[in-house]
């Protein structure tokens, strides 16, 4: 050992040392790239090509995703025009109803129809239903609307759930998600709750917002309310 030491032989080297040195020292290889290619030949070329085709790569990826991105946000805009145009369209037809026969019709027919759901249903918390409004209105027990929306509650959307049928009705069988808005007491008319029923569990989710539900609701409650207190 002593004569290694003195011929000058230091102890090995290990190749953490060597990086930890290399580390401190970040600028030795920039000035010796001899010791990057041993021939004494740093191919700078190469490497440019390579870090060009790297970066050519990386932006072709970036691209696509911004196209991806771009065509999802166009779907989902021309789809919730597409939902807005057709929730119009309803309200329409149900303020232009001329009594509880077509506006039964518009409610149980036409709105699924428009709105891609399998049963809507509107309900009053009271025993005295006007005669013709039997097809089209469910009279509901007192505290229906705060079991089904949560008391004080405005709306109340139910992911995954089995049709009500104090609701629904005959289609409650059917329904395995749905959307209920509350309707407040008013004029003439007791407290309420308007559903929107699909087949499909999961097509409603407690994240998506209900301001055209909640709109649709209140037309309805409209159309229902005007020919409500001219037959009572």
């Amino acid at each position: 050992m002593a004569d290694r030491q003195k011929a000058g032989a230091g102890p090995d080297l290990r190749e953490q040392d060597v990086i930890a040195y290399l580390r401190r020292n970040p600028r030795l290889l920039a000035s010796h790239p001899e010791l990057i290619a041993p021939e004494g030949r740093f191919e700078t070329d190469a490497i440019v090509v390579d870090m060009q085709r790297f970066v050519v790569e990386r932006l072709r990826r970036q691209v696509d995703d911004l196209k991806a991105s771009t065509d999802r946000i166009v779907t989902n805009t021309r789809s919730n025009m597409s939902l807005v145009e057709r929730t119009l369209e309803c309200a329409l037809a149900l303020l232009y109803s001329r009594d509880f026969a077509e506006l039964g019709q518009i409610l149980n027919d036409d709105l699924p129809t428009h709105l891609g759901v399998d049963a809507v249903a509107i309900g009053f918390e009271t025993a005295h239903l006007p005669a013709d409004a039997g097809q089209l209105v469910k009279a509901l027990p007192v505290g229906t609307v705060d079991a089904l929306v949560g008391a004080g509650g405005n709306s109340c959307i139910r992911s995954e759930t089995e049709g009500d049928a104090v609701l629904y009705g005959s289609s409650a069988g059917i329904v395995r998600s749905d959307a209920l808005v509350a309707l407040a007491e008013g004029e003439g008319l007791p407290v309420g709750v308007f559903a929107v029923g699909c087949r499909t569990p999961g097509h409603f989710d407690p994240g998506q917002g209900t301001e055209l539900i909640a709109f649709l609701a209140h037309v309805t409650r409209y159309a229902v309310g005007r020919w409500w207190t001219l037959q009572l």
